[in-house]
């Protein structure tokens, strides 16, 4: 740079910056003073560049003593987006182990909160972003200050990338917080924030002149596009991510454009055109939840955080992925085996030697157990469990006691005259196509009524292949129901199987069955077993599972390798970690605030009493599924996707949890104010919630 310019003006960027890029790519940028001249000339030099290029933006340089009145006048110029502090102009010394406020002061962050400003900082002391105390007080500044916008300059200093890996999940959960990569050469800093917040926070930046400064090799400009496509590879982002990365993030940060509106919305109503349902699974239909009003698709999820197609985020308090994500989103230890499986491949020929590893695994957790069978989703696993215990007895009957999937042997009890199993869980379910010849192959019984138990021994008896049942689902069985359940079906020759699917691992590390001591013939495992990754397993004795090797049980995809290795990751953290306990905690911390802000403001709030891990609560009288419409529609409001039912995860913090609780107080008070106005219906922005299966064209 010795040779270069004298003067750094918007047109020398766009010539220097045009060589590493392509000069025709450039359309503008977000331009910062030098902070080692003269304020006031750098920010009136600055102001004179802005004027004609209409697609610019620019930062004024200030300083703690910085004359309030005269930024005033600069930032109410339609080009200057925002603050340029820089520790160089710190009283604290030496500068470079400044804190934050020494630099930036609180009346700083304030401005930008009033007027909407983005503060652009570089962060100093020697670990940069690792360091506690700029950890601290970021986060201090941001939750004060939401309408700010702040982006942490060089990858929050990520020059030496081990700072940036080992600090940046303390910035989780701050959602107007962006990444500039300017004159970052090293891609873990840049996967690292991709990590924890993903592409649409990332912000690249050229640093001229510092970008026309040799390198390792060559420029410090091409050493951080390399850097950026190796993190791109890496990470495998796809060419919107890139696109993001390079213009849409920074223009809509500085609303040079509009951001596009609705786009989860509409593609909801183009699914539910050609996809009957709209979406695959019933409990993902928004119109179970507050129709028009909650989002059909996820963007990112992480922890137990979700972004929508519109970049709408989301504390997740409802059911995690329907139960399957019980470390949370995205778990760093699941993600990284299930990496380390799809970089070495994750199908061939041949068989995935993981499934042997987690059936040995799975049988030293069950030793009652002696073999195991794989498939990759509840229904179908609780289709094998029932097929197989009708092998190994060569009987029919089946006798159910829950909900159990969609395959034909289970909707074969409503093959009548009544929805009998709409009393067990989800109501409307049409046996519509189950053949009818399959009428009273599977009858049901209630949990816990031994007399209806009785009943269908006494009228089925030696017809009667098993029981399938979930050991429990809200509350614990009544002493010795499941002893006598058991007992009862071993002596007319029958088995029993506990679907563990949505229970297991949640109330008990290996499933509820081992917390009660009652061992079942056959067990079975899904959702929470592979973290979100497609994944079941069917264990049993050696004797219940005769009927797997005579009958033929069969599938391709039940031998890919990705499941598997989820499923290991999974089972290990749980087993290092007490999660039951964790998930406990949370569920009574969350049924509190239910309670307490329920009371408070005089709500007819129904707290059930079952297993905090599966917590619920209904608002009782005739309004009360507008009701439980109106709660949701008003916790989106607040930036939680809330059902009137969480299942807490080990990503569910107090902190997050204490969030909840403060929306809910607000809710439950506008709810209040509404009864009292009679208005609930009027209230709602869409239609009232569905409670059960339904066409929706």
């Amino acid at each position: 740079m010795a040779k270069g310019p004298k003067k750094a003006t918007i047109e020398i960027w766009q010539e220097f910056v045009g060589r590493l890029i392509g000069k025709s790519r450039l359309k503008g940028g977000l331009f910062l003073g030098f902070p080692m001249c003269d304020i006031d000339k750098t920010n009136d030099f600055l102001i004179s560049q802005l004027k004609n290029n209409i697609f610019c933006k620019g930062e004024i340089l200030v300083s703690p003593d910085y004359p309030q009145e005269k930024l005033l006048e600069y930032i109410n110029l339609p080009f200057i987006s925002g603050l340029k502090p820089y520790h160089t102009f710190s009283s604290e010394k030496p500068t470079f182990d400044s804190s934050i406020k020494g630099f930036a002061p609180e009346w700083m962050w304030e401005l930008a909160d009033r007027y909407n400003l983005v503060i652009t900082l570089h962060i100093v002391k020697h670990k940069a972003l690792a360091d506690p105390e700029n950890q601290q007080e970021i986060r201090e500044l941001m939750e004060k200050y939401p309408n700010a916008k702040l982006i942490l300059a060089h990858a929050a200093r990520g020059f030496h990338s081990t700072n940036t890996v080992s600090g940046i999940s303390s910035l989780r959960g701050l959602e107007g917080v962006f990444f500039d990569l300017s004159a970052i050469t090293e891609s873990a800093s840049v996967v690292a924030i991709l990590e924890e917040f993903g592409p649409k926070k990332i912000l690249w930046g050229s640093d001229f002149g510092i970008s026309e400064f040799r390198g390792k090799a060559v420029t410090i400009g091409i050493e951080s596009l390399r850097a950026i496509h190796e993190a791109a590879e890496i990470f495998a982002l796809n060419d919107n991510d890139i696109k993001d990365i390079f213009y849409n993030n920074s223009v809509q940060l500085l609303g040079l454009e509009k951001r596009e509106e609705n786009i989860t919305h509409d593609l909801y109503k183009r699914a539910k055109q050609i996809i009957p349902g709209g979406v695959g699974l019933l409990s993902k239909r928004p119109e179970m939840y507050a129709p028009n009003q909650w989002p059909a698709y996820h963007r990112e999820a992480r922890g137990c955080e979700v972004w929508d197609l519109d970049g709408n985020h989301y504390y997740d308090m409802s059911s995690n992925g329907i139960g399957t994500c019980l470390l949370g989103y995205s778990d760093r230890d699941v993600k990284r085996a299930v990496k380390r499986r799809i970089n070495l491949g994750p199908m061939s020929t041949l068989n995935p030697a993981e499934e042997v590893e987690l059936a040995e695994l799975l049988l030293h957790i069950h030793p009652w157990a002696g073999q195991v069978r794989f498939t990759r989703a509840g229904g179908e696993s609780m289709a094998m469990a029932a097929r197989t215990i009708r092998a190994t007895t060569d009987r029919s009957v089946i006798a159910v006691c829950g909900y159990h999937g969609w395959h034909d042997w289970y909707l074969a009890a409503n093959l009548g005259n009544e929805d009998t199993l709409g009393r067990h869980l989800l109501p409307g379910l049409e046996p519509l196509g189950v053949p009818r010849e399959l009428c009273k192959t599977t009858v049901t019984f209630h949990y816990n009524n031994r007399k209806e138990f009785k009943q269908v021994i006494e009228r089925y008896g030696d017809k009667l292949a098993g029981v399938i049942m979930e050991p429990c689902r809200y509350h614990d069985p009544d002493p010795g129901f499941l002893e006598y359940v058991r007992d009862e079906v071993h002596k007319i020759g029958g088995l029993l199987v506990f679907d563990e699917i949505t229970i297991g691992w949640r109330l008990h590390f290996g499933g509820a069955h081992l917390k009660f001591g009652v061992y079942p013939d056959i067990a079975v495992f899904a959702k929470a077993l592979g973290n979100g990754h497609p994944m079941a397993a069917v264990i049993g004795t050696s004797e219940a599972m005769e009927g797997s090797h005579k009958s033929f049980i069969s599938s391709t995809y039940w031998t890919e390798s990705v499941g598997p290795a989820a499923a290991l990751a999974t089972i290990k953290k749980m087993s290092k970690n007490n999660v039951p306990s964790h998930v406990e905690k949370i569920g009574l911390q969350v049924k509190e605030y239910w309670r307490k802000y329920g009371n408070k403001y005089n709500l007819s709030v129904k707290i059930d009493m079952a297993y905090p891990c599966l917590a619920h609560f209904s608002f009782e009288g005739s309004l009360s599924n507008e009701l439980r419409t109106l709660y949701t529609q008003l916790m989106l409001k607040e930036g939680f996707l809330a059902a009137i039912m969480i299942y807490p995860t080990l990503a569910h913090t107090e902190k997050i949890v204490e969030k909840y609780g403060e929306a809910i107080d607000r809710v439950f008070y506008e709810i209040s104010e509404t009864l009292k106005k009679e208005d609930v219906t009027e209230q709602l922005k869409g239609p009232v919630a569905h409670t059960g299966f339904a066409r929706l064209t």
